[in-house]
This record gives structure tokens, sequence and C-alpha cells, in this order.
């Protein structure tokens, strides 16, 4: 059985390397599949030139110079229509980048499989994207409609189709409690620097907290609101450090040693880095949003508002036996729910159902 792989837009080995997420889909993702099928043939929008270390049976399809993405996703199966004739199901990793798979589809009967991991127009929205929100408007019902099978991550995110839930997850393997004592006044975040995430409110927060002059928030991504928050924290007398993206096995260290992992999103699917620091046992502080797995006062403490936010944030700094507490609940809720590898082999059995 041979498996076809779309990224997602724009996605590409060259921009995970950037992002230090490439190590995670070989080992993960095209390791495991390599075992479990006979080719897979990986559709990327870049690499082209580029050579990369890849399991056996996996073959690099890279998208040709100069043609623009959008115009490429509708021509894709027809250029490279031998191989996509010989693909017997495609995995679409995220339903905005699905055009090339419902082409498939209809043109050459090839069934496929897509993740809706999130409300896709909606975050488009929010980063004042309006050429994408009326896209994926377009693009993502169309994808939904012709998908042989949906996965869902979290439950209630879709109500009109029938779904699969195949949660998010990380390795509680490498993702796991350090040995050392953790930094008392360190707090982590590792997200893109862009609105959705709102990093303005949880420099706020810091501002808030009675911990304020202790305090080292630790910020781990890349985006265009980097200055702009830099220049937040010095007006609020915040002390910030931004660090550009890392591997995702070298993020292990930085969630270890934080005392509070916060995640103060506008919204948010079921995000990978949380589950990571809840994996880790570092206690976690958290928006609301719609997809998020921490329970309150269970797994990790929830606020709605900076000022709710900065008292459950002192209750995290002031109570060692809390913070403790509330890691290794959630590094057992990890473990028990959402582990990367039976999620794999739970996708790799539904892939090759179609």
């Amino acid at each position: 059985m041979n498996l076809g792989l779309f990224l997602s837009v724009s996605d590409s080995l060259t921009k995970q390397t950037k992002t230090g997420q490439l190590e995670r889909l070989i080992k993960y993702y095209l390791q495991p599949y390599s075992e479990k099928f006979n080719q897979i043939y990986l559709f990327t929008y870049g690499d082209i030139g580029k050579k990369f270390s890849l399991p056996k049976g996996v073959t690099l399809v890279p998208k040709p110079k100069f043609i623009p993405i959008f115009l490429y996703q509708l021509i894709l199966p027809f250029i490279h229509f031998k191989t996509i004739k010989t693909i017997d199901v495609n995995r679409v990793f995220q339903a905005p980048g699905g055009l090339p798979a419902v082409i498939a589809k209809i043109f050459f009967r090839k069934p496929y499989v897509v993740t809706y991991g999130y409300d896709y127009v909606r975050f488009t929205e929010i980063e004042h994207q309006p050429l994408l929100t009326f896209a994926f408007s377009l693009i993502v019902p169309l994808v939904l409609h012709f998908a042989d099978k949906i996965i869902t991550t979290y439950k209630n995110s879709l109500k009109d189709y029938q779904t699969i839930s195949i949660h998010n997850a990380v390795d509680p393997r490498v993702f796991k409690p350090g040995k050392n004592p953790k930094e008392k006044y360190l707090v982590l975040s590792v997200a893109r620097l862009v609105n959705q995430k709102d990093q303005q409110k949880l420099i706020k927060i810091i501002s808030l907290s009675k911990f304020k002059d202790k305090i080292k928030l630790v910020i781990i991504g890349m985006g265009p609101l980097q200055k702009k928050l830099q220049n937040l924290s010095q007006v609020l007398k915040v002390n910030l450090t931004i660090i550009p993206n890392v591997s995702y096995t070298q993020l292990v260290a930085w969630y270890q040693k934080a005392t509070v992992f916060c995640l103060t999103s506008i919204i948010e699917g079921q995000v990978k880095v949380l589950l990571e620091a809840l994996s880790t046992g570092c206690a976690c502080l958290t928006t609301p949003f719609i997809g998020n797995m921490t329970e309150n006062n269970i797994t990790g403490l929830i606020g709605a508002n900076p000022k709710q936010l900065a008292r459950q944030l002192d209750r995290l700094l002031s109570d060692s036996k809390l913070n403790f507490t509330l890691g290794q609940q959630a590094r057992r809720l990890v473990i028990e729910q959402f582990d990367l590898i039976k999620m794999i082999q739970k996708e790799i059995k539904l892939l090759q159902s179609c």
C-alpha cells in the first residue's frame, strides 16, 4: 500500500528545519509510516534541489520553482499524475492544504484522510488576513466535504461532519521531568509572536504579579510582533527575553527548568507546546481556549483576564506543593491520553482502512 502525504500550505522540510520540527516529523511520522507502507510520497511547498536524510521508502516531491503556491495546489495532481496514480491513500496534515487531495480524488479516485485541527478561518481573522480568511472559508468546507475520513483532535470541533478523534500528542519518554531543581521565578512561553497568541496579555499578567521584580519571562518563538512585545515589556518594566525557535528536543530543558509555563492565546486547537509542558510536569497557566486539555485546579490553572491570571500565577509561584501536584497530575494525563506513539499507530490503522 502506497501513501501520499500533503504538508500544510507553504510548509516544507526546509522550513521545518528552521523551526526545529523536522526531527519530530521524521521520528514520529515518517519512520512509523515507512514501516507500514511500501512507498511514501511527501509533497512539499519548497525543497527543490535540497537533500534530506529520510527513512527508506520515503520520496520527497518538492514544488518546482517559479510556480505560485495556490496555482501549484491546483495543478499538483496533474504535474505528478504518474506518482498520484500509484498512491492508494493520501494524508492531508491540515485541512487548508487539502486542495491537491480533493483534485486527486475527483480525477483519479484517490481517497484521503484530513485533519481538522482548529478554526482556520477564525485564526486568519485574528491576524487581519482578509484574503486568507476568504480563501479558507471556501477551501476548508470543500476539503471536508470530499474527505473519506476526518480526524479531529478535540471534541465538538466539528458538529456537521462524521469525524474520528485522534488527539495531538507528544512523546512522554522525551518530554519528562528533569532531575535538577527548577529556576524559581522562570516563567516560560513557547509560541509564534502573533496576535492570536496574545503575548501582550502575558506581559501585562507579569506586570500585575506581586513577584514582578523577581520574574524572568522567556518566550521562545519568532514573529512580526517581536519589537512590539519588547517595547511593551520595557514600558511595564517586565524582564523579558525572546529566544528564536529551537529544536523540539532542546525545548525539553526549558520546560524542565521553568517553574510555570504560560499560554495566553485568544483561540487555540489542541496545542502541542502545552502538551509538551504538561508532559514534563511543568505547572501550566492558560486562558480558557476551546482546545484546552487542562482542567482548572486539576492539571493546571486557568484564568480569563489579566488580573485573574496574575492571581493564579502568584499561586503557582508561592505554593510549591500546588505547583508540584498540578505538574504530576498533568504528566499522568499526557501518559494516559496523549502518547504520540499510540496516536500514530491509531492513525496508521485509519489510513489502512481506506
